[in-house]
C-alpha cells in the first residue's frame, strides 16, 4: 500500500496562525509536524510505502529535517514498530536535498528520494550499495542472481548488499525479488 502525505498541508493544519505555512523552521515546528504525521500513520497497518511530498514547502532547515525526516526514518527501523514503513521523499529542490542528506549522514540513516524523475539515496550508504540501488531503480525489480550478472559482482556480495538495503528500508523484498519503494509500488 502507498500513503502520500503533503507535508505543507500538515503544516497548515497544525499551525493555521503561523505567518508562513510553507516554511519548516525550528525544532518545535518539526516536532509538531512529525507528531501529526505519526498520528496519521498510527491508523495504518501492514507494510507500506509512505511518500512525504515537500513540493509546496519553501524552506526546511536542518532542525526540522532532523525532527521530521530523520526521526520518522529511525522509528520505521525499530523492530517493535507497528508500522512497517518505507519512506520516500519528493518535491525537494537541490539545496533542501543537500540539507536532508547531511542530517541523515550524521545519524547514519538512509532514505529514498525522487528527484528529476529518478530515484536516489540520501544519507549514509556505501558507494557499492548506492550503485546497486541506482541500477535496481532503473531496472525496476530483480533477483540477486540477475543483478550479480549485470553488475559483474559476486553473488554473495550482491545478496549481502540487497539484504542490507532491505533491512534499512530502502528496498522491498518479495519472494526473493527486490525493488525500490516508489509511488508506483
Amino acid at each position: 500500500m502507498i500513503t502520500q502525505i503533503d507535508v505543507r498541508n500538515v503544516l497548515a493544519r497544525i499551525g493555521p496562525d503561523w505567518p508562513d505555512r510553507r516554511d519548516l523552521v525550528t525544532r518545535h515546528t518539526g516536532r509538531a509536524v512529525r507528531s501529526s504525521i505519526e498520528t496519521e500513520l498510527a491508523l495504518l497497518t501492514g507494510r507500506r510505502v509512505v511518500v512525504l511530498d515537500f513540493t509546496e514547502v519553501r524552506i526546511i532547515d536542518c532542525s526540522c529535517a532532523d525532527e521530521i525526516v530523520a526521526k520518522l526514518v529511525m522509528a520505521s527501523l525499530v523492530a517493535e514498530s507497528s508500522l512497517d514503513a518505507f519512506f520516500v521523499i519528493r518535491g525537494l529542490n537541490e539545496h533542501q536535498m543537500d540539507d536532508i542528506d547531511e542530517v541523515l549522514r550524521r545519524q547514519r540513516l538512509v532514505l529514498v528520494a525522487e528527484f528529476g524523475g529518478a530515484l536516489r539515496l540520501l544519507g549514509e550508504v556505501a558507494e557499492e550499495a548506492r550503485m546497486t540501488f541506482e541500477h535496481l531503480a532503473l531496472r525496476g525489480m530483480a533477483v540477486a542472481e540477475e543483478l550479480a550478472v549485470e553488475l559483474a559482482r559476486p553473488l554473495d556480495a550482491v545478496r549481502a548488499t540487497l539484504d542490507e538495503l532491505s533491512l534499512r528500508h530502502v528496498l522491498l523484498c518479495d519472494s526473493g525479488r527486490y525493488r525500490p519503494p516508489t509511488a508506483a509500488a
